[in-house]
């Protein structure tokens, strides 16, 4: 397989691109979406898709004896490099080298330490292990944010993340947390974008019940701008969406048309993933969703993994505020406001185990 670039002004043009180019779209495999502004401003689409390597050296004119020469001068650069990897290297500093591994091995991201540690190579303090430790330690608690609940504010809070992580019930809980707050309880309305899901409605719409709130079913641009005018009058308006596989096309599509449809409409947006989720997993979750804006991270299934290091790693390496933990499934008491002592306490935990 051959991935392959389209590019175009939306998401929707660039997929059409792929088509003409390769007639059945449903044989194409979708590995990457993302959006990016342009030398002008100009916000442009980018697609990466698998293609069947017969079909893209067809479409660039490349017969078999052609592609059997480029195999040749592919083994040639190959080889070139594994005797590169055989030539002896200096020796580093012994002491920097075994943090890194151990902060990899707890899963903070490998760039993220090398752009710490590095540049004290040839200081005095490369040789101790214990200040290396307290000096990530330290640029970790300094680097890692939070997002205050604001129990007060009028907003509209919409919640995106992938398939599996608990991002329905997560909403769920915020919609308890804000109503029954005892000192600054808020009128709540529900609206669900997600119409792919079966049972997604019935779920939210039980949670509404349950509580005594206003819910909405939207399945068009249009109904959504419509929803969101009724509802301006209360207090908090939450969004459901549908979690999206890197290989759903229609509900990726369907989902960015959603997100993008209202630019004028002061929404924040939280990025819901799973804590026990690997970095580079995270990380390609990220990227599916680089069309929009995130104003905040949340992290579900806290008391389902021993190791948060990935997803510390993530929001360190992206700058992105945490906003909530859930940690279970109760409604609404096993969700909290994002502490950073206590992501701390438990990474520093981690360490010891």
């Amino acid at each position: 397989m051959v991935e392959e670039t389209f590019t175009a002004p939306t998401p929707r043009d660039a997929f059409e691109l792929a088509r003409e180019k390769y007639g059945v779209f449903s044989e194409l495999k979708l590995l990457r979406a993302t959006q990016q502004r342009d030398e002008d401003g100009r916000l442009r689409a980018h697609i990466v898709v698998s293609v069947p390597q017969e079909d893209y050296l067809a479409s660039i004119g490349i017969d078999e004896e052609e592609e059997l020469v480029g195999e040749i001068h592919q083994l040639r650069d190959q080889m070139a490099r594994m005797k590169a990897a055989i030539e002896p290297t200096p020796t580093q500093p012994e002491a920097i080298d075994e943090i890194k591994e151990m902060m990899r091995d707890k899963g903070l991201p490998a760039s993220w330490l090398d752009a710490l540690l590095d540049p004290l190579r040839g200081d005095s303090v490369a040789e101790d292990k214990s200040l290396l430790l307290s000096y990530v330690l330290e640029e970790m608690d300094e680097r890692l944010r939070v997002q205050p609940e604001n129990t007060q504010a009028h907003k509209s809070l919409m919640l995106i993340g992938p398939t599996g992580v608990g991002k329905t019930t997560t909403l769920a809980k915020l919609a308890a947390r804000y109503t029954l707050d005892p000192v600054h309880p808020r009128s709540v309305a529900l609206i669900n974008l997600d119409t792919f899901r079966v049972g997604a409605y019935e779920q939210m719409e039980h949670y509404a019940a349950t509580l005594g709130l206003t819910h909405r079913k939207v399945d068009t641009i249009e109904g959504f701008s419509v929803a969101l005018e009724e509802l301006a009058g209360h207090d908090v308006v939450l969004i459901d969406t549908a979690g999206i596989s890197p290989y759903d096309i229609g509900r990726l599509v369907k989902t960015v048309e959603f997100l993008k449809s209202l630019p004028e409409r002061d929404i924040e947006t939280a990025l819901v993933i799973s804590a026990t989720a690997k970095y580079d997993d995270i990380e390609a979750i990220y990227e599916h969703f680089s069309f929009v804006e995130i104003n905040s991270v949340i992290l579900t299934k806290f008391d389902e993994t021993k190791r948060i290091g990935e997803s510390l790693g993530f929001v360190l390496e992206k700058g992105l505020p945490v906003s909530y933990v859930s940690t279970g499934q109760e409604v609404p008491d096993d969700l909290e406001p994002a502490d950073k002592e206590n992501l701390m306490i438990r990474f520093v935990e981690e360490l010891h185990v």
